[in-house]
């Protein structure tokens, strides 16, 4: 009797084998799939707009988590977009530093963000040709009774020869607190590298009538 049940458990458990190796060689075939459908699937070409989206969806994510905002509710954050400046030269900008505060700037706005004009502003420090810096990072520049401001937006970026690393900040205007960071890397290209050029060449940094430190 107990022959007759430990030869039925060897025939089932045979039995089973051939599913069991089917099963692991079926997700295994599904593995591979999806790994090469990952390795053929083309890559998001990474363009002003592009990075200038993903910085800005990482600051609105980073914002909403750390003050438990819900949709809708960054409609009440005034905020000022500034220039990226060079890292090792805060008043140091680009075409392409430039480009990218207005792609910022239109995500915000398409977000629901009161984003506010400073190039009028008699508060801001204004260089001809560069734009609006926020030199020095002082950010209390703009957060007086001439820019009603929650946020402002900064950033630096760093080159190298093929690429530009960009480094955002959301920046609570009262008290200079950094509210969110993020960081996003554009590759260079020719049509790129014509936008790199500085705009120190012929700058000349100059406050306005309002301006005090």
């Amino acid at each position: 009797m107990i022959r007759c049940i430990f030869t039925a458990l060897v025939m089932f458990v045979c039995l089973l084998l051939p599913f069991a190796a089917s099963a692991g060689t079926y997700e295994d075939y599904m593995a591979a799939k999806q790994k090469q459908a990952e390795a053929t699937k083309p890559a998001i070409r990474k363009t002003i707009p592009v990075v200038a989206d993903t910085l800005a969806a990482q600051l609105d994510a980073q914002l909403r988590q750390k003050l438990d905002l819900d949709e809708g509710d960054v409609e009440g954050y005034g905020v000022i977009v500034t220039t990226p400046v060079a890292l090792e030269d805060l008043e140091e900008t680009s075409s392409l530093a430039r480009q990218m505060s207005e792609e910022v700037s239109r995500w915000l706005v398409n977000s629901g963000y009161n984003v506010q004009e400073i190039r009028k502003s008699r508060s801001v420090l204004f260089e001809p040709r560069g734009g609006e810096f926020v030199l020095s990072r002082r950010t209390h520049v703009l957060a007086n009774e001439n820019v009603r401001a929650t946020i402002i937006v900064t950033g630096t970026y760093t080159q190298t020869l093929n690429r530009v690393r960009f480094n955002m900040r959301f920046i609570h205007a009262p008290t200079n607190e950094v509210l969110a960071m993020a960081t996003q890397t554009l590759p260079l290209n020719a049509e790129m590298r014509l936008l790199t050029a500085s705009s120190n060449d012929n700058r000349g940094v100059l406050p306005s009538v309002g301006t005090s430190f």
